[in-house]
């Protein structure tokens, strides 16, 4: 016997050697064939009486399909952000059944129904990525033996998506550092550090920002000096000749002033300024001190 893409087994006869039975095996390895015989070579035979067949006999054709059904998934956006969302396609070899989102591990995130316009091959869903969250690893993860192809056959292992990375994390600002307590005159600094809850990328080409500050019932501003991609931005004011405050100044708002304050991945800070440290103890001094000038005259008197 030559048999296509299987095994048998050992051959047996109950009625004297007319009808002979085995067990057909399929190849387990993946084959899908759907052409195959079992071939006998009947010059191998003989009957009682010495009689050799010849030529061979071919089986009824059978079908084979021993190949499981694998999957790819694509997330296509792989840097999410505050307000968006991602098609996720999950196409496999061949058409499955019993495909639901049970089926499906999703990383910071929740996938809406899952739909198949082609008869079960190419199934796609929306991707929605969790609020409040920065992580730059993640993928999907399908668990292969949840589906089934049209034999049967389940799927096995699991198969995982291309990684995204996920930024739905507002900057916020947690606290404001300001200059030590003291009394400041004309021409030195007052600086401020604003922390935020993450990195905060600063671009200055449509205007530089800025902190309001009040001196004495003027208002001041202290601009951007430097931290961008970081999470402590530095904001400095010069005093200038007049400043004068000696009961505190005050601070607020963070203004952009037509610049742009935002995380990495682009999502827009909240400029309100959180925990401000005291300043009710940082006075200025930058009046004009007036000066006197004395003109001597000298007067002789004759004698």
């Amino acid at each position: 016997l030559t048999i296509a893409n299987g095994t048998l087994s050992a051959l047996s006869s109950s009625d004297g050697g007319i009808i002979w039975t085995a067990t057909f095996t399929p190849t387990t390895a993946s084959v899908t064939d759907a052409t195959n015989v079992i071939t006998l070579d009947n010059t191998g035979v003989t009957d009682a009486s010495g009689n050799a067949g010849t030529g061979t006999t071919n089986s009824n054709n059978y079908t084979i399909d021993t190949q499981r059904p694998t999957a790819t998934i694509v997330v296509a956006d792989n840097a999410l952000r505050i307000g968006e969302t991602s098609l996720v396609t999950i196409t496999f070899s061949e058409a499955v059944t019993g495909f639901t989102t049970a089926d499906l591990t999703i990383a910071n995130g929740t996938l809406s129904a899952l739909s198949s316009s082609d008869g079960g091959i190419t199934w796609t869903a929306t991707f929605t990525p969790t609020a409040g969250i920065t992580d730059a690893t993640n993928v999907i993860t399908l668990d292969n033996t949840g589906v089934a192809d049209a034999s049967g056959n389940a799927g096995s292992g699991t198969t995982d998506s291309n990684n995204y990375g996920i930024d739905t994390l507002i900057p916020i600002v947690a606290s404001v550092s300001v200059p030590e307590n003291g009394k400041y005159v004309g021409g030195e600094n007052l600086e401020f550090t604003i922390i935020f809850n993450k990195e905060v990328k600063v671009i200055t080409a449509g205007g530089i920002p800025q902190i309001q500050i009040t001196i004495g019932g003027m208002i001041r501003q202290a601009n951007y000096v430097s931290g961008s991609e970081t999470s402590s931005l530095l904001f400095r004011y010069t005093i200038q000749p007049g400043d004068l405050d000696s009961d505190g100044i005050t601070i607020g708002p963070l203004q952009a002033n037509n610049g742009i304050l935002s995380d990495i991945a682009g999502n827009n800070a909240i400029l309100t300024l959180n925990n401000v440290a005291p300043t009710t103890n940082v006075l200025i001094d930058a009046t004009i001190t007036p000066t006197i000038t004395f003109a001597n005259s000298i007067k002789t008197y004759g004698d």
